[in-house]
């Protein structure tokens, strides 16, 4: 699926034919025709998930600009890549915390549509995308087609993050069904035992 936007890879509506949420990679090479387009959809509201040392390396051109609701709301331990495909899962049920549900609540009761987005658009945006789609009533199936959309839309862009960091593995950073569903039944049984 194409990026809603040129100079991105990975901004696609949450949802075909709702408007209410974008998600993304990071915007931090946004043209005028592209903010223009963004005001123009009433996608005002902007929600960065990347810690601050994150985003002072690869500022978001919205967060200085006046017609933008930019909020900054870091993801607990979305900046630590897990190694193995085991920590995939585990990695995103640590993400699931109280401040997850703090960011839910700004997205739900944004104002205006929304944009969020972290550094690739994967697993931050990933996780967030899919509580969201959860409380909207999404089955378990179009969850998991939509995070996988993503491994399509940074095939090139995680090859190249990898061939960089050799003590990465292409398989553990690209987007599995498996790794999704495993977040899905930990989700669920976490809240059958509340």
């Amino acid at each position: 699926m194409a990026s809603l936007l040129s100079t991105t890879l990975n901004t696609r509506w949450l949802r075909e034919g709702c408007s209410r949420y974008i998600r993304s990679d990071v915007p931090d090479k946004l043209t005028d025709e592209e903010i223009t387009w963004l005001l123009e959809h009433n996608v005002r509201t902007i929600v960065d998930l990347r810690a601050p040392a994150e985003a002072a390396k690869r500022p978001c051109r919205l967060a200085q600009h006046p017609d933008f609701s930019y909020h900054s709301m870091p993801v607990s331990t979305g900046d630590i890549v897990p190694l193995c495909p085991e920590d995939v899962p585990r990695s995103y049920m640590a993400m699931a915390d109280e401040q997850m549900e703090r960011i839910l609540q700004l997205v739900e009761n944004a104002p205006t549509n929304v944009m969020y987005f972290c550094n690739a658009g994967k697993d931050r945006t990933g996780v967030l995308s899919a509580l969201l789609l959860r409380r909207m009533g999404a089955s378990r199936q179009e969850i998991v087609v939509n995070f996988l959309i993503t491994a399509d839309n940074l095939k090139e862009m995680l090859a190249e993050f990898v061939a960089k960091r050799p003590e990465l593995s292409l398989y553990v950073v690209t987007p599995r069904a498996w790794y999704m569903e495993t977040f899905l039944d930990r989700i669920e049984e976490r809240e059958r035992n509340r």
